[in-house]
């Protein structure tokens, strides 16, 4: 089993704010890696860990998960991807969530928000897929 202190131990303050986890998978043969969801009234967060390395998206599967750096980057325009570092550090995104958590949990509870995300996100992505393969980034994905 694996637990928030065990993966992310910096975002333990989301079980004082009601949320439980409610699926994990730990799988030891396969460098350590695991999978742990907190859930939470509006929405999730989803931890993974790969090779050492910690993820975390913020979601659900009814309205999608996104990459927590971009969530905390749509709901305050002073957070930029520079502020994370390179692998994002969690204790960096725990604070900032701590900081924008009425903004995130706004953000969950309103449909045409989400939308907007998700253009957000798609558009994140698709800068970042550009900067990987240097490729330039279609037109039909730039931000207008």
């Amino acid at each position: 089993m694996t637990d928030l202190a065990g993966i992310a131990p910096a975002f333990s303050f989301v079980v004082d704010k009601d949320f439980v986890a409610s699926a994990s998978d730990y799988r030891p043969q396969e460098f350590g890696n695991a999978v742990l969801v907190m859930t939470g009234t509006s929405f999730s967060l989803r931890f993974e860990r790969d090779r050492g390395l910690v993820f975390v998206d913020a979601g659900n599967d009814a309205v999608g998960w996104h990459k927590l750096e971009y969530v905390l980057e749509f709901v305050d325009s002073s957070v930029t991807q520079q502020q994370f570092g390179d692998p994002p550090g969690l204790a960096i995104m725990a604070n900032l969530l701590q900081l924008n958590w009425d903004g995130v949990v706004n953000l969950f509870s309103d449909q045409q928000e989400i939308s907007q995300l998700q253009a957000f996100a798609k558009q994140k992505s698709a800068g970042l897929l550009s900067k990987l393969f240097n490729c330039p980034v279609h037109p039909s994905n730039k931000r207008r």
